[in-house]
């Protein structure tokens, strides 16, 4: 049974209602005083509490997808992943992409289709999973040489891929999207930030440690171009993100705009954040935090040739003062848009009703080849 399933939640909780109801029908048969009813009358309590524990627990993360299996809970998933060549379009695939499966799909041509794979960054080292969004065009004859744009949406911290699937419905929502003609076909590579045994790198080049920067600024996309028909100019790439993806792809946009020409903050932040998730990202330099403060940057540096799509909202939002702050440092060459909605958590619920507009923004500003 999967750990997000449906059938899960639902079982812990009748197991939880049940432990509740034997708890009443036996306490008056507990009412004594010996060592023996009272330890029982403890035990039933403790049962009860955590059948209710497990269940809230386990319906939270259904919902938010902060483990998406049992292996992922238990961390018996991490390691290099297992690199195996794929005969496609393009032949033999390089050593740095591998498609593992495929989101079952009738006839990719009219429906598109959702790759999951796996990548091997060749500068860095670093793996990750993925999953690629392709348009049914893609698989078209009369689009046989179209080069697509790509945009990589980036999940939050400790966020899964799988949350940006199954809790967000990312794909669906860009289905819907292709489907009213507001968005263009595109490839979509579904991704978290979190590359390195559960800590939060802010996607930084670590001194001395993982260069999680590095793998998404040259990385990823050497994988995906290796793999997949890829627009090859700057033009035809994107980066967008919610919460922690929200700030590392305004950051990554702003600091590599030779590869990406536009991004997209959901709710995110824009300061450095270092605290016990992250442990020491700068190596102790005041200049390296700088250098990856945004609000710091958008104040002392030059600003970068992009296009910034900020979305927040202004009450339920805790990083709603930085966004508004950053957009009122905005100036040329950086041309920047918000959407910024009444009221919302800091949620999936919330990011849903961002990403639609969102998604026909990118289209408005991303060339295809």
């Amino acid at each position: 049974m999967e750990l997000t399933s449906g059938s899960l939640t639902a079982l812990l909780c009748a197991i939880a209602l049940g432990l509740w109801a034997g708890t009443v029908w036996a306490w008056p048969r507990l009412a004594g005083r010996s060592v023996r009813n009272v330890l029982s009358r403890v035990g039933l309590l403790a049962a009860g509490q955590l059948g209710v524990v497990l269940a809230l627990l386990v319906a939270v993360n259904a919902h938010f997808v902060f483990y998406s299996g049992w292996d992922d809970l238990l961390g018996a998933n991490g390691g290099a992943a297992a690199i195996k060549h794929r005969l496609g379009q393009g032949g033999p695939q390089p050593p740095s992409l591998a498609v593992v499966g495929h989101e079952p799909t009738a006839n990719p041509a009219k429906d598109g289709q959702t790759d999951h794979i796996q990548i091997l960054g060749q500068g860095t080292g670093l793996t990750s999973e993925a999953y690629v969004v392709l348009p049914a065009q893609y698989f078209q004859p009369q689009f046989a040489a179209r080069r697509f744009p790509v945009v990589v949406m980036l999940t939050g911290y400790p966020g899964n891929p799988r949350g940006l699937v199954r809790a967000m419905h990312f794909p669906a929502l860009v289905r819907i999207g292709e489907a009213s003609g507001k968005v263009q076909p595109a490839i979509y590579v579904l991704m978290t930030p979190t590359l390195v045994s559960q800590r939060d790198t802010e996607c930084t080049d670590v001194p001395g440690g993982p260069q999680v920067e590095s793998f998404f600024a040259a990385d990823l996309p050497q994988a995906i171009s290796s793999g997949y028909r890829t627009a090859t100019s700057r033009n035809g790439w994107a980066i967008m993100g919610d919460s922690t993806g929200g700030y590392c792809a305004t950051k990554i946009a702003m600091r590599h705009y030779d590869r990406y020409s536009a991004a997209v903050n959901l709710s995110g932040y824009f300061d450095a954040l270092q605290d016990i998730t992250t442990g020491d990202l700068y190596g102790g330099s005041k200049t390296v935090r700088q250098e990856n403060d945004l609000l710091w940057r958008a104040q002392n540096l030059p600003q970068p040739p992009i296009n910034l799509l900020v979305t927040s909202c202004r009450t339920g939002e805790v990083t709603y003062p930085q966004a508004a702050k950053f957009l009122s440092l905005v100036r040329q060459p950086l041309q920047a848009d918000s959407l910024i909605l009444d009221s919302g958590g800091h949620n999936f619920r919330t990011f849903k009703r961002m990403v639609p507009p969102a998604l026909e923004w990118l289209s408005s500003h991303l060339h295809a080849e």
